[in-house]
């Protein structure tokens, strides 16, 4: 498993790894988040793909210093939008 700057980099330089190497590391993580603020299974799994096309979307210009804490306040934010 990689390491947080490992993926950021990966983010950086627009590979689509970037989003498996966040998936196997936060998904299940970030599944938690959004499964506690949406109901709906489907909702929440949504969320998380969204939450992955937003970091895509953020990295570059952005850089974060705590990947997971970055994440999940795109995750958050966007399952609070669901609701």
């Amino acid at each position: 498993m990689k390491e947080d700057h490992e993926i950021i980099e990966l983010y950086w330089a627009r590979s689509e790894s970037a989003v498996h190497e966040t998936d196997e590391k936060y998904g299940a993580k970030l599944h938690t988040l959004s499964g506690r603020i949406l109901p709906e299974a489907e909702d929440a799994e949504e969320c998380v793909n969204d939450t992955y096309l937003g970091a895509w979307n953020a990295m570059p210009p952005q850089r974060p210093l705590a990947l997971f804490a970055f994440l999940a306040r795109i995750c958050r934010n966007i399952a609070c939008d669901k609701c």
